[in-house]
C-alpha cells in the first residue's frame, strides 16, 4: 500500500491508540524506504496526545498536540465515527480485533477515506530500525522519501 506521510501519521495513530493492547502489545509498522524494510513510530503518542520535541528560545520545549495536527480531515472523520453508538465506530471496531491481517486491512480502509494528504507534524521516522542491516536510529528523515506499508510486527 503506497502512502503520502500523512496516512502514515494517521495510520500509526489509529494503531497505537486503539488496538487491543493485550492482544498486541508491541505491534509496529513496517515500510519499506529506498528498497529496505524499516520499523518505527511516524508519532510519539502519549494518551490522546501526539508528543514533539521543538527549540523554544533557550530550551527544548515538550510540544502536546492533538489528532488534528495530522489534519483536519482525519480529525473530522475520527471524531465522526467515534459519535456513532454502534460497532461501526472505529475504536470499538479496532479494540475488538484479534487477528492482525485484519487490523492492517481495517486501519488501512479507514486511513484511505482520508483524502487531504498534508500534515503538519514532523516527517519523521522515531525509533527507526531497519530490519535489512539492523541499523538503529533516533529518526529517519523522510523529506521526499516514497514509503509503502507492507506489514505489522506482531
Amino acid at each position: 500500500m503506497d502512502n503520502c506521510l500523512a496516512q502514515l501519521q494517521m495510520y500509526d495513530y489509529l494503531l497505537k491508540k486503539y488496538r487491543n493492547k493485550e492482544v498486541f502489545t508491541e505491534t509496529r509498522m513496517i515500510v519499506e524506504i529506498d528498497g529496505k524494510l524499516w520499523t518505527g513510530d511516524f508519532l510519539q503518542l502519549d494518551d490522546c496526545h501526539i508528543i514533539e520535541i521543538d527549540w523554544e528560545d533557550t530550551r527544548f520545549t515538550r510540544i502536546e498536540r492533538t489528532k488534528d495536527a495530522i489534519n483536519d480531515e482525519f480529525n473530522e472523520k475520527v471524531t465522526n465515527s467515534n459519535v456513532n453508538v454502534s460497532e461501526n465506530r472505529i475504536d470499538s471496531k479496532i479494540g475488538s480485533l484479534k487477528n492482525i491481517e485484519i487490523l492492517y486491512q481495517e486501519i488501512g480502509n479507514f486511513v484511505r477515506q482520508v483524502e487531504t494528504s498534508t500534515t503538519t507534524l514532523k516527517p519523521l521516522l522515531y525509533n527507526a530500525y531497519c530490519l535489512d542491516t539492523r541499523v538503529k536510529l533516533p529518526f529517519l528523515d523522510l523529506n521526499k522519501k516514497e514509503i509503502t506499508l507492507v506489514s505489522l510486527t506482531n
